[in-house]
C-alpha cells in the first residue's frame, strides 16, 4: 500500500525525502492559484523561479513577467500573483515567468520527484483523481509563509487526504491536517478569512483573491512541472 506524508512548509522539505514520489505542491493564497488560473486561461506554460532577477531576464524571451514579495506585486513586473487579475485575452498562448515569495521556491525545490503536481482548492479532484490512479508514495508540500506553517495550505492538504483511497500514513501531522479539513469542509472560505495570510492580504485589498481561491473544482486541470516550466497534463 502506498504511503503519503505532508511537508507543513518548503523550508522544511530538505527533512522529507521527495525523489520519485507523486509531490504535489500547494500554496492557496496564491502561487498555485493563480498557476492554475494561468494555464486554464490558456497559457503555454508557466516557468517558476526563485529570484527577482531570475524572472526579470524572461522578459527578454517574450515572457508575461510576474513577481511578489511580502503579498505585494513588486515594481516593473507586468503582473503580481493575483488570480483574479488573470485575463485569458491578455494570457492565451503565452509563456509566463512567475517568482512568489514561497510557493514558486517550493516547486523548484521539488526537482527529483516522480512528479510534481501543482495543487489548490481550483483544482482539488483532479489531484485526488491522479493520486489515487497512481501506485506512487505521495508527498504534500504547503508552501507555508516565511517559514511557518498557514492554515489554508494545511486545509488543501488535508482535503487532498480526505479524498484518498488506499493509501496509509502514521503521521499526526497527516491526522490533523485531514480533521481540520473534515471539520471545515461545509465553509472552506469562512476558515481561510480567519487565516493570518488572509488577514494579510485583506490590507492589501486582495480579499476578491481570498475567496476566488476558496472555491473547490472550478478549474478542471492537471498542470505538473517538468523541471524547468509548468504545463498541463
Amino acid at each position: 500500500m502506498s504511503s503519503i506524508e505532508i511537508c507543513l512548509t518548503h523550508e522544511q522539505l530538505e527533512n522529507y525525502q521527495h525523489k520519485d514520489k507523486n509531490v504535489v505542491v500547494i500554496d492557496v493564497l496564491r502561487a498555485t492559484s493563480t498557476i492554475n488560473t494561468i494555464l486554464f486561461s490558456g497559457a503555454k506554460s508557466v516557468m517558476p523561479v526563485e529570484t527577482l532577477d531570475e524572472c526579470m531576464k524572461l522578459r527578454d524571451q517574450g515572457y508575461i513577467i510576474m513577481a511578489e514579495r511580502m503579498g505585494k506585486k513588486v515594481e516593473g513586473f507586468d503582473f503580481g500573483n493575483s488570480p483574479t487579475k488573470i485575463k485569458k485575452s491578455e494570457f492565451e498562448g503565452k509563456d509566463v515567468g512567475i517568482a512568489t515569495s514561497n510557493g514558486t521556491k517550493a516547486i523548484v525545490k521539488t526537482k527529483g520527484s516522480h512528479i510534481t503536481l501543482i495543487g489548490s482548492f481550483l483544482n482539488l479532484s483532479k489531484i485526488i483523481e491522479y493520486i489515487n490512479n497512481s501506485n506512487n508514495d505521495v508527498l504534500l508540500v504547503c508552501s507555508g509563509w516565511k517559514g511557518s506553517t498557514n492554515l489554508e495550505d494545511t486545509l488543501c492538504a488535508g482535503a487532498i487526504v480526505a479524498g484518498l483511497q488506499n493509501f496509509e500514513y502514521d503521521s499526526d501531522t497527516v491526522i490533523i491536517a485531514k480533521k481540520l479539513y473534515e471539520q471545515s469542509k461545509g465553509d472552506i472560505l469562512s476558515l481561510m478569512q480567519k487565516s493570518s495570510h488572509a488577514k494579510r492580504l485583506s490590507g492589501y485589498d486582495n480579499v476578491k483573491d481570498i475567496e476566488f481561491c476558496s472555491q473547490v473544482d472550478t478549474q478542471e486541470i492537471l498542470p505538473f512541472f517538468d523541471k524547468e516550466k509548468i504545463r498541463l497534463l
